[in-house]
């Protein structure tokens, strides 16, 4: 099930007192879905997926990821501990790569992670299919 697909905007650091996403007025395009509600009776460990691609404007998604995440999670009511959180290019090449966030430490309320990437696995893509055609084309490129 879709939660959202559109845009998410970022205005820059004088929009809110919480921590920045980034310094700069952003955008990004979001698609976050909820997939425990195809599979009821399936105990999923991560069932949000948040696919997010840049729009050119601003920063890029993949340099503020830890902040967008927490920021996306706090204004959709998700929780972070949940989610998958996939950088998705559409442009050529055409990739899909998934954020590992590392809790390092906690400040007051705030929790600060560490985050690495690795390459998107082939059953996240079956996953995500119905919900991003596009990444069919990825899967065929992997198994080929």
């Amino acid at each position: 099930m879709i939660i959202y697909d559109g845009k998410y905007d970022w205005q820059g650091t004088r929009e809110t007192s919480s921590r920045p996403i980034s310094w700069w007025a952003s955008s990004y395009l979001l698609k976050i879905i909820n997939i425990s509600k195809n599979r009821p009776k399936v105990h999923i460990l991560k069932p949000i997926i948040i696919i997010v691609s840049d729009t050119g404007k601003g920063a890029s998604a993949a340099n503020c990821s830890e902040n967008l995440a927490k920021s996306v999670c706090k204004d959709f009511d998700i929780d972070f501990n949940k989610i998958l959180w996939i950088d998705y290019h559409p442009q050529k090449p055409v990739y899909m790569k998934v954020a590992i966030f590392k809790a390092l430490t906690t400040i007051a309320s705030d929790t600060l992670y560490s985050v690495t990437w690795r390459p998107i696995r082939p059953n996240e893509l079956e996953m995500i299919i119905p919900f991003v055609p596009e990444a069919k084309s990825i899967a065929e490129k992997q198994t080929t």
